[in-house]
């Protein structure tokens, strides 16, 4: 019997000790390992909740009415003239908390559709949409308590510019009683969008709701 004890070592407690130190240093490890991967996928989700919000959200607002402008265009010889909106004015500003916005025409995109047409119509020769700085300095960005005015004219479109292409101007134009929507498309943030119905026409110039 005392042959088989002498045989058996016991544990000491510095192995111990030296088990317990181990099991909590790997403990640790994973734990930090787990800690930081938590860190990055939550400041990864604040990134990408940050960016979906400022691309929902329009980064521009306009900042009065619509005006419209009217006057009776005719077509072909023959053809009665009729009652058309040849113009649109509007004022446009940044919105609350977003960054400047580049509003040149390599960087901003904005589209004109009505019951029969649609098209591009702030392109590089600058006659079409035109947009003019009224309040703050003369570069192209669009920035915190500016404010731009928007000019679209469309007696300067083009016809083939447009899908499909009218046939004659007075198709090409906006007659009272029906819709236009003109977009604007900001390199960041969602698309500013004017959808209107031309009421009975009154007045050369109108403020249209």
């Amino acid at each position: 019997m005392d042959i088989i004890n002498k045989k058996r070592r016991g544990m000491t407690g510095l192995e111990t000790a030296i088990i317990l130190v181990a099991f909590v240093i790997t403990a640790a490890a994973f734990a930090f390992v787990i800690l930081n991967m938590g860190f990055l996928t939550a400041e990864k989700a604040q990134s990408v909740i940050s960016s979906g919000m400022s691309e929902a959200s329009s980064s521009m607002l306009i900042d009065s009415g619509v005006i419209a402008q009217f006057a009776n265009v005719t077509g072909s010889t023959g053809q009665q003239s009729d009652i058309c909106m040849i113009k649109v004015t509007f004022y446009l500003k940044l919105s609350q908390g977003h960054e400047p916005i580049d509003i040149s025409d390599n960087r901003l995109v904005a589209t004109f559709t009505s019951d029969r047409t649609h098209g591009e119509i702030y392109q590089s020769n600058g006659t079409v949409m035109t947009v003019t700085v009224i309040a703050g300095d003369t570069d192209t960005l669009l920035e915190t308590g500016e404010k731009v005015k928007v000019e679209v004219d469309f007696t300067e479109i083009t016809l083939s510019d447009m899908d499909p292409a009218p046939a004659t101007y007075p198709l090409l134009y906006v007659h009272p009683y029906e819709n236009f929507r003109i977009e604007v498309r900001p390199s960041m943030g969602s698309v500013l969008t004017i959808d209107r119905l031309v009421p009975a026409v009154y007045s050369a110039v109108m403020t249209v709701e």
